[in-house]
């Protein structure tokens, strides 16, 4: 595996990592004026092919982020974006799991309200995963509830996925973190769940699957939509979108997360308090594994979310 790949995405053309320069006056340093996204890239041995995973889908979220936030069109379309990003792993040679961040963000010395102009960059990290794949299922997440109520859709919208949203998620992580978790669930204003401070969460009770809806002030998680729709064509389970308090979780039969970086992850805790036996359970292993093979390229399951990078 590689420590660093050498080329990334700036203005939209592939330079060395160390020429890839913002000035510090910029408004993405100073306001936070830059969106994202994280998709992942999975090497599929067997078929000796790069998979990017709905990266047209993170792309047109991208898109969405930089018009919500008052960005000038930034003049790509969904088919670019993705093509340059295929031409940067070609260009790095990638044949391993990877994490691409591409970014819109607010260049030059504007003011705080400045819409451009806009730079594109795009960087590829190895590995990428929270969890490696191979070991996801032995590795439960210890989980506290944060003191920290997460931003609302009328203050900074969760549903641009925007650098300076993320203070949010980071304040409670180092919170988390200190206190000894690996991670942290978010309360809204009225106290319900919305998610943990890098992906969606979901709960089973009585064979049910349950997550917060899209309306409970958490990111529209393309992972979320996907876990959504393998667990009832896969494996015939009801998901509920619907509110849900912090003790719900508590007497859950199992509680997971998912997320692009997370993938499925599974909870041992929350609060303290033991899910289930304390391991991954049957729908959250059932699942997880359906979503790898699905996204490496091991199922014939949804071929239109792949993208093969190498011809």
């Amino acid at each position: 595996m590689a420590d660093r790949f050498e080329k990334l995405l700036m203005g939209g053309k592939i330079v060395p990592y160390d020429e890839a320069r913002i000035h510090i006056m910029s408004p993405a340093v100073r306001y936070g004026a830059t969106v994202f996204e994280g998709i992942r890239a999975y090497w599929n041995a067997d078929r000796v092919q790069l998979f990017l995973f709905r990266c047209d889908e993170h792309m047109e979220r991208l898109l969405q982020s930089a018009r919500m936030m008052g960005m000038d069109d930034p003049g790509y379309t969904v088919d670019e974006l993705t093509a340059l990003t295929k031409e940067l792993l070609r260009a790095n040679d990638v044949r391993e799991d990877v994490h691409i961040r591409p970014s819109l963000f607010v260049d030059g010395t504007g003011s705080i309200q400045a819409s451009g102009p806009v730079t594109l960059g795009s960087v590829v990290v190895p590995g990428g995963a929270i969890i490696d794949t191979g070991s996801w299922a032995e590795k439960a997440f210890k989980l506290a509830i944060s003191s920290w109520r997460r931003i609302s859709d009328n203050s900074m919208p969760p549903r641009i996925k925007a650098a300076g949203n993320y203070q949010n998620a980071r304040l409670a992580l180092i919170q988390a973190q200190h206190d000894g978790y690996d991670g942290v669930l978010m309360l809204d204003s009225m106290g319900h769940v919305t998610e943990e401070a890098r992906g969606c969460v979901f709960l089973v009770r009585g064979g049910v699957a349950i997550t917060p809806p899209t309306t409970n002030d958490i990111l529209e998680s393309i992972t979320r939509e996907t876990i959504i729709q393998l667990l009832g064509e896969v494996h015939g389970i009801t998901v509920q979108e619907r509110e849900v308090d912090r003790t719900e979780l508590y007497i859950a039969d199992e509680v997971f997360l998912c997320g692009t970086g997370l993938g499925v992850t599974p909870v041992a805790t929350v609060d303290r308090f033991s899910i289930g036996d304390g391991k991954a359970g049957s729908v959250t292993l059932a699942v997880g594994n359906t979503y790898l093979d699905t996204a490496m390229g091991r199922s014939d399951s949804h071929v239109e979310w792949l993208d093969p990078v190498y011809n």
